[in-house]
């Protein structure tokens, strides 16, 4: 009897042991991402094929960034001012052209940019919600789908597995501190549309890419870059792809005010 109950103490003390460290299985600190000394970020992804533990894998590693992983249906349930409230900044990889946004969904963009959100959008991002201009004022470009443009000279194009030199377009940007030229192998785009009051950050030795595939901008209150490289564990494993995009979380996270 004491031996079965000296074997139950000891199983109970391990058990709180292991519930204070968070290491039994299921359980994380209460808001874990205000607890990090890094930045909170939220990760808002889904609506389309991508190499999905690989690009976890990075959101995990990048420097000093503390990650929580939603898709865009939990983002969508969740309000603008509990986002703010909670997170630096927001990062996406998601993508919407099957049906249209309603009116309650597209304020929540706005009204995240109203609030002064540091927002980094991805790759694909840029082809979605093909019938929201505002989105794309958001993200400062488009990426035109054949089905949604009747003229055949706007459709944008891909370039699948394409390696590029990428080129520093300023170096004094706090999104490529640190950073030099770099060569990376990923889906790029071209014939896109970029609004001309964007800032470019990074372009490419390949003529038949866009002439920026990074850039930043103001949007209300919000600091925004697009990085169009994103797509598959080739981007996600790349330390210059991200170095830039650990910088581009902490420039957007720091309100527009403060530079």
């Amino acid at each position: 009897m004491l031996k079965y109950q000296t074997r139950s103490l000891f199983l109970f003390l391990l058990s709180i042991g292991m519930f204070s460290c968070g290491l039994v299985r299921g359980q994380e600190p209460a808001d874990e991402a205000s607890q990090s000394d890094g930045l909170a970020v939220l990760v808002v992804r889904g609506g389309h094929a991508y190499d999905t533990p690989d690009f976890e894998d990075m959101c995990g590693q990048l420097a000093d960034v503390k990650c929580d992983l939603v898709l865009t249906a939990h983002f969508e349930s969740m309000t603008a001012e509990k986002i703010d409230n909670k997170y630096d900044a927001i990062l996406f990889l998601n993508q919407n052209k099957k049906y249209t946004t309603t009116n309650r969904n597209r304020n929540r963009y706005m009204d995240l940019a109203d609030r002064g959100v540091g927002m980094v959008f991805l790759h694909f991002t840029l082809s979605s919600e093909p019938e929201w201009d505002q989105y794309h004022d958001l993200i400062g470009g488009k990426w035109f789908l054949p089905n949604f443009e009747k003229n055949k000279s706007l459709h944008s194009t891909y370039f699948v597995d394409m390696t590029v030199d990428v080129k520093i377009l300023d170096k004094a940007h706090p999104t490529t501190a640190g950073l030099e030229d770099f060569t990376m192998t990923d889906t790029f785009y071209g014939n896109i549309q970029m609004d001309p009051n964007v800032h470019p950050l990074l372009g490419s030795n390949r003529d038949e890419v866009a002439d920026a595939i990074a850039w930043a901008h103001q949007y209300r209150k919000s600091k925004v870059v697009y990085l169009m490289p994103g797509f598959t564990k080739k981007a996600y494993q790349n330390q210059s792809y991200k170095k830039f995009l650990s910088n581009s979380l902490k420039y957007v996270a720091k309100p527009a005010e403060e530079e």
